[in-house]
């Protein structure tokens, strides 16, 4: 079972207490609306930062520079499972590729075998013309 699905449960939740804890701290110390806290937090949690919501003062600089912090972890964390889990998709697909490659060439060959054991041939003799032939495309 991949462990995906629980950190991204959990970058989940850390953002969701990041944006609502960020939003209503912007309201009660710089005494903007729920609207424009929560405009001015997501803006600045995804650097957009256009400046038509600013946050007055020094406390609003310092609570700034806490969102943009606190969100760069949450965003990069998010950015680092979610790219985990295309990795991991992509590395069992290839696994499982190589799996049925090799069963594929383990029953061509087996069937060879029998073919050749038909015709009189023995396996030898099959493995060294089979030799032959890498050896002429190799």
């Amino acid at each position: 079972m991949s462990r995906y699905p629980a950190y991204l449960r959990v970058v989940v939740i850390y953002m969701g207490i990041l944006i609502a804890g960020a939003t209503l701290t912007v309201m009660e110390v710089c005494g903007l609306s729920a609207t424009d806290s929560f405009y001015y937090v997501v803006q600045t949690l995804w650097t957009v930062g256009y400046g038509d919501v600013t946050l007055p003062g020094e406390s609003g600089r310092v609570l700034s520079i806490a969102i943009m912090l606190f969100g760069t972890v949450g965003i990069t964390s998010a950015l680092g499972v979610v790219g985990g889990m295309v990795l991991d998709h992509h590395a069992r697909r290839h696994d499982s590729l190589e799996r049925e490659v090799e069963d594929n060439r383990r029953r061509n060959l087996e069937a060879l075998y029998r073919w050749g054991e038909k015709k009189g041939l023995s396996k030898d003799r099959i493995d060294r013309a089979l030799e032959e032939i890498r050896d002429e495309q190799g």
